[in-house]
């Protein structure tokens, strides 16, 4: 997936529309059952008193801590004699692009403003009657008066204040009933900065506190708020990105970085009376050099990486400038006193913004797509927008306005939160296609492969027929045929005498059974198998005038016993019986099984017992000529992967014992 944040929606257009239009309406009923509540209350109580007016009187006094009680000031505030000025609020005093640095030390230049409240705005409520001022801005300390007493005053820093945050002051405790109040604000500025104060309210707090609450939002809450809610996403930005270290993924790299930034750029909003506890040196060089610089650079690589631009010489110099500045103004080297040079400090900040909006611009014009031109009027509206910032801050424009640039990021992290809806929305469609694409490349597979083993069957059955054929051609060559051609050679060179013609051809249709038998399934029963052996042979031995004793017992099965297995075993024991026909000269014949170990190998046993005169077989490499009964014992005994040997009888004649693994391994091979 690219980085192209343009793309249509893959989502249907209808649920869109109807999700949209659920929340406008929620958000209408919320919003107006709200405005109807605050607006039955304001039908209840008093109107507030809204004052545009005040008494303004520069005073001579050098002290930055206000006084405790207005009668202990020490430059006369309540004497007749002071030359009070009628001014109209919201008032400035101009302030100076940069100061001397050692205007922090010098004594203070303090102002007093005097507000009269009428006596209806002070009307008892359940709740009471509050003083609220929307915005005061000065680097120095404020107290506020009523009644003669110390209501409020800044504490902390003088130059990171609470400036931010509109005042709110319970009058209940001071307003007299049908009496009016006068309230004085002290103004204890630092020399040159000069300082500003918006209109002020006073009346019951159920009137007031929308407008208040309101204010604190947008002034200072609502900042915050806005930056830990962007902190929270940068931090799941950061996890995605650790999780998938991609080139392509630098962008939430790139969103967690700037989401830091704007943090510390905006923390002053944070400041209540109280102050910050940081050194005011470092806390202007974080919030000003580090917050806002890292916020611009971090902004400008992110316009770059959405809109596919390289521009490395032009990356080298933002990269340089913001170097450069950051060790200019770094407070370990006092090169410049920070606090005294607050505006001139944000100016400086100025061609990093406006390369920033220059780059974004430039690239939304090169797409050429709707979303492009959203993203460049929102670039362009953050102009102006730092411009009447920069006026409020030198208190040119309207102190009671608020600062507008803290929202302006909105619109990039507004930019990111669509990157990641776009991919989430095409990674859904992707896993959806991909899902669709597996079921049908699987249903492919699967009737290939029943196909496929269909064909391995046929071909399988076809291999298996082969093989017996096979087999059995070579075995009715090597035992049937082959008894079958010394006969007929016996004949036809007329030494028929020699040779016992009906004794060959039953042990010709013996040999030929045995092998039709070997074809039958024995599902890995031996018994089944000597059962077999014992139907065939039997007439013949009981033609020679052999007993047979049968005492077999139940053996476990033998997994490995197929075909070609089976008529080996067949032939050995055929060949045991047949020799013990011909050469023992028995009279009994006696078969049993057991089960038996070799080498601790687990297996079975035949056994096959006669009653004759003893056989001791020779070596297999010193068999004589025409006894290869002997050889091709041993070999299909090999081939089983078994043991046979030959032993002398308890009582006399002979006993032949073939042993059998359960399972085919290395055990029984080196048992056998």
């Amino acid at each position: 997936m690219g980085l192209d944040v343009y793309k249509e929606k893959e989502a249907p257009a209808l649920v869109q529309k109807a999700r949209a239009a659920i929340v406008f309406i929620v958000f209408a009923w919320l919003l107006a059952g709200n405005l109807a509540v605050h607006a039955a209350v304001h039908a209840a109580v008093h109107a507030p008193a809204h004052l545009t007016q005040a008494d303004l009187w520069l005073s001579p006094s050098n002290h930055w801590a206000p006084p405790t009680h207005l009668a202990q000031s020490d430059d006369g505030v309540l004497a007749a004699a002071t030359p009070w000025k009628t001014v109209a609020l919201p008032h400035a005093r101009p302030r100076a692009v940069a100061t001397e640095a050692a205007a922090a030390q010098a004594p203070p230049e303090v102002a007093w403003y005097r507000l009269q409240v009428p006596a209806e705005a002070l009307a008892a409520t359940p709740q009471g009657p509050r003083l609220y001022i929307p915005r005061w801005q000065t680097a120095g300390t404020v107290a506020i008066y009523a009644g003669g007493q110390l209501l409020w005053q800044t504490r902390g820093s003088r130059v990171w204040n609470s400036a931010n945050r509109p005042v709110w002051l319970d009058l209940g405790g001071v307003a007299q009933p049908g009496q009016p109040l006068q309230v004085y604000v002290r103004m204890a500025s630092q020399v040159g900065v000069g300082g500003a104060l918006s209109s002020v309210w006073v009346g019951p707090a159920e009137a007031l506190q929308w407008s208040w609450r309101a204010r604190t939002l947008l002034q200072a809450d609502g900042v915050m708020l806005s930056r830990g809610a962007y902190l929270v996403i940068g931090i799941f930005a950061l996890a995605v990105w650790l999780v998938r270290r991609r080139r392509e993924e630098r962008v939430y790299l790139l969103f967690f970085l700037m989401s830091v930034f704007q943090l510390l750029s905006m923390v002053h909003y944070m400041v209540d009376e109280t102050g910050h506890g940081l050194d005011d040196e470092w806390f202007a060089w974080m919030v000003y050099v580090v917050g806002a610089l890292g916020s611009n650079l971090c902004a400008y690589a992110f316009l770059c990486l959405i809109n596919r631009l390289r521009l490395p010489r032009l990356t080298a110099a933002m990269l340089l400038y913001a170097g450069g500045l950051m060790l200019v103004t770094l407070p370990a080297f006092g090169l410049i006193e920070l606090n005294a040079v607050l505006p001139l400090l944000r100016l400086a900040l100025i061609p990093a913004g406006l390369v920033m909006v220059g780059v974004g611009v430039w690239g939304a014009f090169k797409r050429r797509t709707p979303g492009s031109w959203l993203l460049k009027t929102r670039l362009l509206l953050s102009i102006p927008l730092g411009v009447h910032d920069l006026n409020m801050q030198r208190y040119l424009g309207d102190i009671e306005s608020i600062y507008l640039t803290p929202y302006v990021y909105v619109g990039l992290f507004t930019m990111f939160l669509l990157i990641a809806y776009t991919r989430y929305v095409s990674a859904l469609g992707v896993a959806a296609h991909a899902k669709v694409t597996l079921e049908q490349r699987l249903a492919e597979r699967e009737a290939e492969l029943a196909t496929s083993h269909e064909r391995l069957r046929v071909i399988e059955r076809e291999q298996t027929l082969m093989h017996e054929r096979q087999r059995l051609m070579r075995d009715m060559h090597d035992g049937v045929g082959s008894s079958l051609m010394s006969a007929l050679r016996l004949v036809e060179h007329g030494e028929a005498a020699l040779v016992d013609v009906p004794q060959v051809l039953r042990e010709c249709i013996d040999d030929l059974k045995i092998s039709i038998d070997s074809l039958e399934p024995v599902d890995a029963d031996l018994l089944a198998l000597l059962a077999s052996l014992r139907f065939r042979l039997s007439p013949r031995l009981e033609g020679a005038g052999l007993a047979l004793h049968w005492q077999v017992q139940d053996l476990p099965p033998l997994p490995w016993l197929d075909a070609q297995s089976a008529l080996n075993v067949l032939r050995v024991l055929q060949e045991v019986l047949t020799n013990i026909i011909k050469h023992s000269g028995a009279r009994e014949i006696t078969v049993s099984t057991a089960e038996g170990h070799q080498a601790h190998a687990p297996g079975v046993e035949v056994r096959i017992a006669d009653d004759g005169g003893g056989f001791e077989p020779p070596a297999l490499d010193a068999l004589p000529p025409g006894r290869k009964g002997l050889a091709n014992i041993r070999v299909r005994v090999h081939a089983l992967v078994g043991r046979c040997r030959w032993q002398a009888g308890e009582g006399g004649g002979t006993v032949f014992v073939l042993w059998l693994p359960l399972e085919p391994g290395p055990a029984s091979r080196a048992a056998a």
